[in-house]
């Protein structure tokens, strides 16, 4: 069995992870194991989606040719890995859909965002899928800043009514438009999945595994009606909405009985932290402007 530590669990795994953070521990948090999952799920409290049937306690995740996906009480995992399936595939859906569903089970937010170390802390960088957020931390990164998390993080709210953040894993995945952007170069071992022009950068010798405080977050949108990024100050209804829209896995918050856990979480963190809306054009690339603006904000 392998032992690692990812999104602020200990997790005891029959799958060997390279994305994750090798870890020593007596207890483990979560166990992911190989086995044969249930064909369905039953009871009066599972919603039914594609591919997907949960409960506040249960979640089945069928992906075709690559494997099932069985996780209950956010403690166990169970993985029906199908015949010829591509591990790194396996892998990649068992640290995204899988571990959110993990991760609502024991009660805890996964924000869809990337971050950087700054001053004691983080700053996050949210944004839906495509809207820049690992290529702006990669790009920061080049600058000297360290990477703090890409694309997900935990919340975990203070008995002072801040939060604090907990990075995902030390992997920054990127499209290949994307690292040509910014000069990094690839290898085709880096594909994250064999059908997926996208590459993972590790960042192991400088990931940290503690709990930081969340000293600003930047919202990312792309727009069509722009030529130059755009930077505005949100105020707290309106930064409560953008994080609301930002969750990781929505689908999963009313489907698990986790909205009013949500709407706690994205309260405190509007309350307690600047939020700031970067708007982005659509039609060209803006990166060394996205960074004037943010670093100007950090100064």
């Amino acid at each position: 069995m392998y032992h690692y530590w990812g999104f602020g669990l200990h997790i005891l795994s029959e799958i060997e992870f390279p994305e994750l953070l090798p870890f020593e521990f007596d207890v483990p948090d979560v166990t992911i194991r190989l086995g044969k999952t249930p064909e369905t799920l039953e009871g009066d409290d599972v919603v039914h989606r594609v591919r997907i049937s949960m409960s506040p306690n249960e979640y089945l995740l069928k992906i075709h040719d690559i494997a099932n996906y069985y996780v209950s009480g956010g403690k166990k995992v169970l993985v029906e890995i199908f015949p010829g399936a591509d591990e790194k595939s396996v892998r990649l859906f068992m640290l995204s859909s899988a571990m959110a569903a993990v991760l609502h089970q024991r009660n805890l937010i996964p924000l869809h965002a990337s971050g950087i170390f700054h001053k004691n802390g983080v700053v996050l960088f949210c944004g839906q899928s495509g809207a820049g957020k690992s290529t702006l931390v990669t790009a920061l990164q080049q600058q000297g800043h360290h990477i703090f998390t890409d694309d997900v993080c935990v919340l975990y709210p203070q008995s002072d009514g801040s939060i604090n953040a907990t990075s995902s894993y030390p992997m920054a995945k990127l499209w290949a438009d994307s690292l040509t952007r910014i000069g990094i170069t690839s290898t085709e071992e880096n594909r994250i999945r064999p059908q997926l022009p996208k590459y993972a950068r590790f960042f192991h010798d400088s990931f940290v595994t503690d709990s930081l405080p969340v000293k600003a977050v930047f919202v990312l949108e792309r727009s069509a009606q722009i030529t130059n990024a755009e930077l505005t100050g949100l105020s707290k209804l309106e930064a409560f909405e953008k994080l609301q829209a930002n969750a990781y896995r929505p689908a999963h918050i009313d489907a698990m009985g986790k909205r009013k856990l949500h709407f706690s979480f994205t309260s405190s963190l509007a309350a307690s932290t600047m939020i700031y809306k970067i708007s982005r054009p659509d039609n060209n690339d803006s990166v060394k402007q996205l960074i004037e603006l943010i670093t100007s904000r950090l100064m």
